[in-house]
């Protein structure tokens, strides 16, 4: 990264052991690889807002905060820092445009689950904002009845809420999409739909419209990409989901390493802020002569996991209980496996809301039970259904690349950003022991000291 015109292109994804979150990439054949630490302020295992808000300030934050410390201290994140310097900023996903992980790299607040406050803190600091969370902005459904959309548009933001209307849009200005008014769906609910007939955008269509408006800036840009749905898909234990957002993440990905190759100045970093649930291809049948088929059963799936429990969820009788027979009926429709009669029958009651009291706590719902009768076909299994503490791996091309390359700390990865482009700020922060006196899940004083 070249300081003044550096372009750092951002995204994010939940890959295979899964995780969450990406940056972008350069012309350059050679790749520098890293792995990066995942704790937050207050635990071992971060969330998404805290990992966000360490790459976006270079300071540890406590769960379920977006750059704020634990005594209401206020941090400046890195978007708002590129846009004082003259850079455009552009906020890409297909989770809602106020989730976690977007929010970290502009907003402040200290709930990250306040997103019709995050929704305001966007407007005229961030230039391309695409992806879902329509209520937040629309006066009928925000709590406060403010009318954000008009203040986008008055501002001279360009709107749009469909595909057609998204490639159709201009390629200069600022732009507002949303074209959901929750999350974008899951691609595999979608891949039934003729591409050109969909309403919703991919996140390559985003991605293009996004480097189409930002390319020009002179100052260079800061945008950020995020496959989000993969880590949705990875709380669920839905392979096929994930599977198919993280293919979507790669077409995307596709289009930021074509813009990389046309510029000299552009660095691309590819990673993940957390891990969520460790999938793995386990081994199956006489020495594992099975797995790869197993595997490629996935690929017959029709639906995301929650629209099969929907399915599951119509077959209830007048008792509220689903029959095996409805249940082994589905999964042959949905995913082409056929169901032994004790898996139906251990399936059949979480179709009715009924659990098994003898059962891994991370997996005592019906995603969680689904997952275990598939898991049997397809040779996946999970640890458990939430996010975990492993290292991430980090990829990084173009001007700097480099600096990512080792092992690092999340927090790092501000002040390696900051000094590619020029910026010399640094955030206030505190330690875990300094963060326990506000009655947080402090580390022990003995790891505190470590970190």
């Amino acid at each position: 990264m070249t300081t003044g015109r550096s372009r750092w292109c951002r995204g994010s994804h939940h890959p295979t052991t899964v995780h969450d979150d990406t940056q972008f990439i350069s012309h350059s054949t050679a790749t520098a690889r890293g792995w990066c630490d995942t704790a937050s302020l207050g635990s071992m295992v971060t969330d998404s807002s805290a990992a966000s808000s360490a790459w976006a300030t270079g300071t540890r934050v406590m769960n379920g905060s977006v750059n704020v410390l634990p005594d209401g201290r206020r941090l400046t994140p890195i978007g708002v820092l590129a846009r004082q310097a003259g850079l455009r900023v552009g906020l890409v996903t297909t989770t809602t445009i106020t989730h976690a992980t977007p929010a970290g790299f502009v907003a402040v607040q200290p709930r990250r689950d306040d997103e019709e406050a995050i929704a305001s803190q966007y407007l005229n600091v961030v230039d391309v904002l695409l992806g879902g969370g329509r209520q937040f902005f629309d006066a009928s459904r925000r709590s406060d009845r403010k009318d954000l959309l008009s203040e986008y548009r008055a501002a001279g933001y360009h709107l749009c809420d469909t595909r057609a209307a998204l490639l159709a849009a201009p390629a200069d200005g600022q732009i507002l999409g949303l074209f959901d008014s929750g999350h974008l769906p899951y691609l595999i609910d979608l891949e039934r739909t003729q591409i050109s007939e969909r309403v919703v955008p991919t996140l390559e269509d985003m991605t293009t419209k996004a480097l189409a408006m930002l390319r020009g800036s002179p100052r260079g840009f800061l945008l950020q990409v995020e496959g989000g749905r993969v880590d949705h898909a990875a709380h669920a234990n839905d392979a096929a989901a994930a599977l198919r957002e993280l293919l979507a993440f790669d077409d995307a990905l596709g289009v930021v390493l074509d813009h990389a190759r046309q510029t000299a100045d552009t660095l691309v970093v590819v990673t993940s802020d957390h891990g969520n649930s460790n999938p793995g291809l386990n081994g199956l049948g006489h020495e594992y002569a099975d797995s790869t088929r197993a595997f490629e059963s996935l690929a017959r799936f029709k639906t995301s996991s929650g629209s099969i429990l929907q399915q599951l969820g119509q077959g209830r009788d007048s008792h509220g209980r689903v029959s095996p027979a409805f249940a082994a009926d589905v999964i042959r429709e949905v995913c082409g496996i056929e169901l032994p009669a004790g898996e139906a029958a251990t399936l059949a009651p979480a179709g009715g809301g009924v659990l098994p009291s003898e059962v891994n706590r991370q997996h005592a719902n019906a995603s969680g039970i689904l997952a275990q009768v598939l898991g049997n076909h397809t040779g996946i299994g999970w640890t458990g259904m939430s996010h975990t503490a492993d290292l991430t791996a980090v990829l990084a091309t173009g001007p700097g690349q480099d600096r990512f390359a080792g092992l690092r700390l999340n927090t790092e990865t501000f002040t390696t950003l900051t000094d590619s482009l020029g910026l010399k700020f640094t955030n206030p922060s505190m330690s875990c022991r300094e963060a326990a006196r506000y009655g947080s899940n402090a580390f022990t004083d003995s790891l505190a000291h470590w970190l």
